[in-house]
């Protein structure tokens, strides 16, 4: 483990399931898928592993289970789709479920604060700034998981605005739910036209000629990537999601291609201070930003968490006395020191740092050494 843990205290739990880290309850899930039709939610406090809450789900179909924060709130989502009503003679109403429960309950049993049910197959995803729902290839939905209030949004009738994209013929996608309304962009790679409809649009940012941009959500704050016209190296820049203005941005020398894929191990801080994706670490406090990509004189390290206290986690380069070496950075210097540590926790907040132990199934937690 990471030297800033004392691994003399904590607890484990042998829980078998999906770990779902909780940060703004103190608190971290387990869900266990149960069968096809019903999962188990176990709500554990992070400082003492003692069991908060459970419940049991039960769906019209696989459950997929995670985690959405709007405005530092967790809210626990379990969602489905399947056939309900079906027998030897009728095939039954396909319908998508989504059960939400907020992370901060106690007892057992817990009841879902919100119950949808929407007719058709639909895919749920965390958008960021709420669900996201793909009902079919030109229509979404978002959800407000603290409400449940839905809205519905064809995309054909959704292109981008007329200074965005003046000959534009590509399909519209969602990306995001931001506070205004869902994050649209062409789908283009790996960069095209982002907007939010009636709010702000990506191509202000940038003085390229073409107004491509690339935006991917870390929880419910928006990554963007561009090049200015002219410029010799690429722009990261963390957004604000209901403005579009700029929190934090850093200059990177150009990378070696951008993708959605790269968002492995992206982490926002319990906080909400610091943000890490790929190679790229912000202080959004300070609107400040570190590059750790691959240069003519530097290896790249991929960063795969942070905590409240700016200490960033990742992977450097292989050598040929170690493979994928593991690495702390304080961003308050951007210093990089190797490390002395195998795991990184999957999560860290409340004092304690959770891990995952693959060799016997279990979750441990530890806290911090002070």
């Amino acid at each position: 483990m990471p030297s800033l843990y004392d691994t003399s205290r904590g607890w484990e739990s042998d829980l078998p399931g999906t770990q779902i880290p909780l940060p703004h309850s103190g608190a971290v899930a387990v869900f266990r898928e149960g069968g096809r039709n019903n999962g188990t939610f176990t709500v554990l406090d992070v400082t003492s592993g003692k069991i908060s809450w459970k419940t049991e789900v039960k769906s019209p179909g696989i459950v997929s289970a995670f985690s959405v924060t709007v405005q530092g709130e967790d809210y626990l989502v379990a969602s489905a789709s399947g056939f309900q009503g079906a027998d030897v003679v009728s095939k039954g109403r396909q319908v998508t479920t989504i059960d939400i429960f907020p992370a901060r309950a106690s007892g057992d049993g817990v009841k879902p604060a919100h119950h949808l049910e929407l007719d058709g197959e639909g895919a749920v995803t965390d958008g960021g700034g709420g669900l996201l729902v793909k009902l079919d290839n030109d229509v979404v939905m978002t959800v407000d998981p603290a409400t449940g209030a839905t809205k519905t949004y064809d995309l054909r009738k959704m292109k981008p605005p007329a200074s965005e994209c003046k000959l534009c013929f590509a399909s519209t996608e969602a990306v995001a739910v931001t506070p205004r309304g869902p994050l649209l962009a062409t789908n283009t790679r790996p960069r095209g036209h982002y907007w939010v409809p009636g709010a702000w649009s990506g191509g202000t940012l940038t003085t390229n000629s073409e107004h491509k941009i690339f935006i991917t959500p870390v929880k419910d704050s928006l990554v963007a990537q561009w090049r200015d016209e002219g410029a010799p190296n690429d722009t990261w820049a963390v957004l604000d999601p209901a403005t579009g203005k700029v929190r934090a941005k850093v200059e990177c020398a150009p990378d070696r291609g951008v993708t959605a894929d790269d968002s492995e191990g992206a982490s926002l801080s319990a906080d909400g201070r610091y943000l890490v994706r790929s190679h790229t670490a912000f202080d959004l406090d300070k609107g400040a930003g570190h590059c750790f990509e691959e240069t003519d004189q530097d290896k790249p390290v991929h960063l795969n968490g942070v905590t409240d206290d700016g200490v960033a986690f990742g992977i450097g380069a292989s050598t040929a006395d170690q493979a994928d070496p593991r690495v702390t950075i304080d961003l308050a210097t951007g210093q990089v020191q190797l490390g002395n540590y195998v795991v990184a926790p999957f999560g860290d907040y409340s004092g304690y740092g959770l891990f995952w132990d693959d060799s016997t199934n279990t979750m441990v937690a530890y806290p911090h050494d002070k």
